[in-house]
């Protein structure tokens, strides 16, 4: 078994021209990967635009073909009928309080904070964006299998576009989307409170949101306290309202949303203020412990598939270990090393980017 995955930076405000590129990469392979029976997986993953293909190591010709051509140019005739269902796909959003608190976490993506609009994309823009972002020295490339590695570097040593320099790079987005720490002025909303859309109808219920982060995706504190969090809010008992959690794997910042339903605004509110209520240190020690090894079993099952570790590896990808297997297992280690002062560190965050956007019906 042999598995390459190729990722690049999804800069901010471009995730709908992302899918895009995802929807022109997997259209121009997908014949390819099922003729040899390879698995092919293209998506948003962690603020990354991701490209991966897994099968027999008796095919690495074709699999290396394959990668290559996953991340080779758009073709000058841009196919309408991605950013049709992309709009399609924003709009049902739009139609639901949960599917505004959806947006809203997308938009909290944004330091321009469009990240939930449809932009007018061309052929152009879009082989531009390219560029940018599928630049060499913006690529991440991961192989996994028992292969050559003159071999593998000989067949993907030219994947991509040209590099960039620094200026450029620099234009393009501000750099690889690693270099962002979740709760800083430049990743997320700083505004205290936001409307959505709402329907001119009389709504049948009432809703209340919240939104913050604990930490980046690739933290496993912030991995570990939304676990916690999510294992009390399930044993919160609120007959007068319905809860919800919502994560959005795409997003590198860990952004979280929690939203409640009831038959009064007041019921509604008083459901995320208890459990926001459970977020604090006493509220979590309880938990804290579930949460940790939630975690590491999440990311344990998760290395032992191999599409899933191409996945890990790339979340944890650290520029200062060479060793590819210690990425996925920085992580446990990190998660048996975490104590309540990460629980700390992980709610002054939440603490310090909260905020509460209306989303009623």
């Amino acid at each position: 078994m042999v598995g390459i995955r190729i990722s690049a930076p999804v800069e901010p405000g471009s995730s709908s021209a992302a899918r895009a590129l995802l929807h022109q990469a997997l259209g121009r392979t997908r014949s390819q990967a099922a003729a040899i029976g390879a698995a092919l997986r293209g998506g948003i993953e962690d603020g990354r635009i991701a490209y991966q293909v897994v099968g027999d190591r008796r095919d690495m010709d074709e699999l290396a073909w394959i990668a290559r051509r996953l991340a080779s140019p758009p073709s000058d005739e841009l196919d309408g009928g991605a950013l049709r269902r992309e709009k399609a796909r924003l709009d049902r959003l739009a139609e639901t309080p949960q599917g505004r608190l959806a947006l809203e976490l997308m938009r909290s993506r944004s330091q321009r904070g469009d990240g939930w609009t449809l932009p007018a994309v061309g052929a152009d823009e879009l082989r531009k964006l390219w560029r940018r972002t599928h630049a060499r020295n913006r690529l991440r490339v991961f192989v996994l299998g028992d292969v050559s590695v003159p071999r593998i570097l000989a067949d993907l040593s030219r994947v991509g576009a040209p590099p960039l320099d620094t200026d450029e790079t620099s234009a393009g987005g501000g750099g690889d989307t690693d270099e962002t720490s979740a709760g800083s002025s430049g990743d997320g909303p700083t505004a205290s409170s936001t409307r959505l859309a709402s329907s001119p109808d009389t709504p049948l219920y009432a809703w209340s949101a919240a939104m913050f982060t604990m930490g980046a995706a690739q933290d496993p504190a912030a991995l570990a306290a939304t676990e916690a969090l999510r294992t009390a809010l399930g044993e919160l008992d609120r007959s007068d309202a319905v809860l919800w959690m919502h994560r959005n794997k795409e997003d590198a910042g860990g952004w979280i949303g929690l939203a409640a339903r009831a038959s009064q605004q007041s019921e509604a509110a008083a459901a995320v203020a208890t459990a926001l209520e459970l977020a604090t240190e006493a509220g979590l020690a309880p938990w804290w412990q579930q949460g940790v090894d939630e975690a590491r079993r999440q990311i344990a099952t998760a290395a032992a598939a191999p599409e899933e570790w191409l996945a890990l590896a790339d979340r944890y990808f650290s520029p200062e270990s060479r060793n590819a297997t210690a990425w996925p297992r920085g992580a446990l280690n990190r998660l048996d090393a975490l104590s309540k002062s990460d629980l700390a560190l992980a709610l002054d965050r939440l603490r310090r980017t909260l905020r509460r956007p209306r989303i009623d019906q």
